[in-house]
């Protein structure tokens, strides 16, 4: 039996963008798919863009919250499918959900692809070892999480802008499967808010890095970012190439 795929969708105030994004998931032919939106409350018309989707429309709900993860946290509580996918408003949706349901054959594995940046139309993603993780996120918009994974852990709402990140780490951490596969799942607007960071996520990254992988793990974070900030860029991209691309 097909697998069944969740899509969250959260959203506050996007009336400009939605309809997009609304539009690449009517035009999926695989059905067996679920599209839960939880809305902020929006004041421009959002929940009437919405409503001109209810055929597609699995659950919506509009009511204040404490942020996206907040959002992100009630959609993981009603969603029904074998996996989950979060979208933004902002971004649209590119691969065939059929395809990807015969993909997802091993139920207790977090499967991800990749995305293209709206700003520049350029392919991210590719496959990620623990140190590559350690220094930037897999974008949560080419992400299917299994059931297994989305009803267990939740987002931390203390980290406003990047809780998505800390919970891939909490992932990696406790061993979770990930199997990367080179299919371009969306496009991601990665000129919206969080991609300008997370300051208190930021101060306390290279705690959470030892807290979850310890001391050996939490120096190679230490010696990448020096690279990255004190060394010249034609030497640390050599010594940056060698270490991403150690099987570690």
């Amino acid at each position: 039996m097909s697998s069944k795929i969740s899509i969250g969708l959260v959203v506050y105030n996007g009336a400009d963008q939605i309809k997009n994004l609304l539009d690449s998931i009517v035009s999926q032919q695989y059905r067996n798919f679920e599209l839960i939106i939880v809305d902020g409350n929006s004041n421009d018309g959002t929940q009437d863009v919405v409503k001109a989707y209810s055929n597609v429309v699995s659950v919506f709900v509009s009511e204040n919250d404490r942020g996206v993860y907040d959002a992100m946290n009630k959609v993981c509580s009603l969603a029904t499918g074998d996996w989950l996918i979060f979208l933004g408003c902002d971004d649209v949706l590119l691969c065939d959900l059929g395809f990807i349901a015969e993909t997802l054959v091993q139920p207790d594995t977090l499967y991800y692809g990749n995305v293209i940046l709206k700003s520049r139309g350029e392919v991210y993603g590719g496959k990620y070892s623990r140190i590559r993780l350690m220094q930037n996120n897999i974008c949560h918009q080419a992400i299917f999480y299994p059931k297994c994974v989305y009803k267990k852990y939740l987002y931390d709402l203390k980290y406003p802008w990047l809780a998505d990140y800390d919970l891939n780490l909490r992932l990696v951490r406790d061993r979770i499967p990930m199997i990367h596969f080179g299919i371009t799942v969306s496009i991601f607007n990665d000129q919206g808010r969080s991609s300008s960071g997370d300051k208190l996520f930021s101060r306390r990254k290279f705690g959470i890095i030892y807290s979850y992988f310890g001391l050996g793990y939490s120096l190679i974070y230490l010696t990448l970012y020096c690279v990255r900030t004190l060394i010249p860029a034609s030497i640390k991209n050599r010594v940056r190439r060698y270490i991403v691309g150690a099987k570690i």
